[in-house]
């Protein structure tokens, strides 16, 4: 399998979902059904520059909600938020679809009261997958999937907030901007759906619940 080198990578796959853990266990959820279309980012050069938007969208994430993935049928990112402060993020790719890998970078920092985050745990994970700690304050998340699940779980101080930004490795011929920031990659639970897409990327996820 390669990573393609074409525009493809951007007509996001669907990704299947069911609610599990929620009171809306069994609902069929699509998690893609919206993004028939593709988006192309602006060229750029050089390796990815964190720019943040003007302003970083705050959201809902359910304590206890999770999201059952279809592994290699579609691409994106779940985060789920088990309770008691710990989170786990995990990422799908629409490989049996396309015969293609996705390759992640997520990076998960922690609120301004300067909660520290544990070291992660991975979930699944090949020699190639790199779950690790930049610093106290940060978890960083570099995963080649395919057809399978990679996840990481770790620890933060019980009902605090988190910022997850995502990029995905997606190269364009004759391009030189490499990775796309689409705030449609991310996915949780929140008010009792899974929400897909996030209204920027990077979001603040607030639990609703410790």
């Amino acid at each position: 399998m390669t990573v393609r080198a074409d525009a493809i990578r951007l007509c996001f796959s669907v990704l299947g979902a069911r609610l599990r853990g929620v009171s809306a266990i069994g609902v069929a959820f699509a998690v893609s059904s919206s993004l028939a279309a593709c988006v192309e980012p602006d060229g750029g050069s050089g390796p990815p520059i964190a720019e943040l938007p003007e302003d970083v969208a705050q959201v809902v994430i359910d304590s206890g909600g999770a999201v059952e993935l279809d592994p290699g049928e579609g691409v994106g990112v779940v985060v789920e938020y088990a309770g008691d402060g710990l989170w786990q993020v995990t990422t799908a790719c629409d490989t049996l679809i396309t015969d293609q890998i996705c390759r992640f970078d997520v990076l998960v920092t922690g609120d301004e009261s300067g909660s520290e985050l544990s070291d992660p745990q991975g979930v699944g994970l090949e020699s190639e997958d790199l779950a690790y700690s930049p610093d106290p304050l940060a978890v960083e998340l570099q995963f080649v999937t395919g057809d399978d699940l990679d996840a990481a779980t770790f620890q933060a101080s019980p009902g605090a907030s988190l910022r997850v930004s995502v990029l995905l490795y997606d190269p364009l011929i004759d391009s030189r901007f490499d990775w796309t920031d689409d705030p449609r990659l991310l996915s949780w639970v929140g008010h009792g759906a899974v929400n897909q897409g996030a209204p920027t990327n990077p979001v603040d996820l607030s639990p609703d619940q410790p």
